[in-house]
């Protein structure tokens, strides 16, 4: 393999493990341990928003972090915490102990997120290929995907204990290989040509964008927290549970590299506006229909525009605010999902359905949409129309 690719499937691996893993195998988990525990949404939205109060620490301390080799120690000792706090999960019952571990996991995440981001966005920008980074967030799908293959699987034979143990296990097998090949490096570019029609990513107002993105977060988190657990509590939709996280999680593994090339053509911030408006109604769709099919097809685009979501905002927002702007994007997204499952948890434990709460959530985000339109206008552009290299 040539050194961008082992940068690339290290930074793949890296996402697979700290974010599709260590973040989003607690969605698949939550209605396995409230089989083993007992405990109601309310308790489950609190440790979920542990997790991402953690994220919110990481992201902040992350805007502090330079280039050099600290930047890439502190990264290989976030992804050794989040392989520890995934096995560590299966140790207790204690919840406030489950916390504090999802707190420290959602700090390893967003630390090794940034920094692996950081680095692979570097190196490509110098080879004059940013579009490669899409292979990077793709990581994400694949550990969602394998998070559900494994409570599909192993979910009814093994404890929910156990099932932290399996995850954390599997994921060390892709320790050496992401610690070997993530560093900085200076990559050869392809003898390739760029179209002159390729749209090229343009900055946004960047507080609009900051808005927009802490609205991503509030919104998109009740879904990725809760949907397994509101499909398997549905009447005969139980056998789709487990299914729809796996399908989220396939959706995930192409839609960056599809995103990439929507951006490509209609510009960075159009595409934008379209992922949002195709998550919009995969968050909806779940509340207002109980068909099993229904929700497989909710969990395709959901996971079809989550790190597509991520990926396109981080690309225009990545140069602002002296280089930091990943860092400062990712604590605003961070914010906002760490109230989402808090406030969705208790209304649900208050006797609010989860079909209110994510018709709620599906407003935050049309919302936050709003926001980046207006943005776009004030810009000088329109959704639809953008010339040059504008994003």
């Amino acid at each position: 393999m040539s050194q961008a690719t082992r940068l690339l499937l290290a930074g793949l691996l890296a996402m697979a493990l700290v974010m599709g893993v260590g973040r989003f195998y607690y969605t698949p988990m939550l209605p396995l341990m409230q089989r083993d525990y007992g405990f109601d949404a309310a308790v489950a939205g609190f440790i979920a928003s542990a997790n991402f109060a953690g994220y919110l620490a990481g992201s902040i301390a992350a805007s502090f972090i330079r280039p050099g080799p600290v930047r890439l120690w502190i990264f290989r000792i976030s992804v050794v915490a989040s392989v520890l706090t995934t096995a560590a999960m299966g140790l207790t019952d204690d919840v406030a102990l489950w916390m504090a571990l999802r707190f420290v996991s959602g700090v390893a995440s967003a630390l090794a997120m940034i920094v692996a981001a950081t680095v692979v966005a570097e190196a490509l920008h110098l080879a004059g290929e940013p579009g490669r980074l899409a292979w990077v967030f793709s990581g994400v799908g694949a550990g969602i995907a394998l998070s559900g293959v494994l409570a599909q699987v192993a979910g009814h034979a093994l404890s929910s204990g156990q099932m932290w143990y399996l995850a954390a296990g599997l994921c060390v097998l892709m320790v050496p290989f992401i610690f070997a090949e993530m560093r900085d490096r200076q990559l050869e570019a392809r003898p390739h040509k760029i179209s002159a029609r390729t749209r090229q990513p343009r900055p946004l107002p960047f507080a609009a964008l900051l808005v927009n993105y802490t609205c991503e977060g509030l919104g998109y988190s009740v879904f990725a927290t809760f949907i397994v657990a509101i499909v398997k509590g549905r009447p005969g939709m139980e056998a789709f549970a487990d299914w729809v996280w796996v399908i989220a999680g396939i959706g995930g593994v192409f839609s960056t590299l599809l995103w990439a090339a929507a951006a490509g053509r209609i510009g960075y911030a159009s595409a934008l506006v379209a992922a949002y408006v195709v998550q919009i109604v995969s968050v909806a769709l779940p509340a207002l229909s109980g068909n099993g099919f229904v929700a497989l097809a909710a969990a395709a685009m959901f996971g079809g525009t989550l790190m597509g979501v991520t990926m396109l905002t981080l690309a225009v927002g990545r140069q602002s605010v002296d280089g930091r702007g990943i860092a400062i994007l990712t604590a605003g997204f961070g914010l906002g999902q760490m109230v989402g499952p808090a406030v969705a948890g208790h209304f649900v434990a208050a006797g609010v359905g989860y079909s209110e709460t994510l018709i709620g959530s599906a407003a935050v985000l049309v919302f936050g949409t709003v926001v980046l339109v207006v943005a776009m206008a004030r810009r000088g552009i329109g959704v639809a129309q953008e010339t040059g290299s504008a994003s």
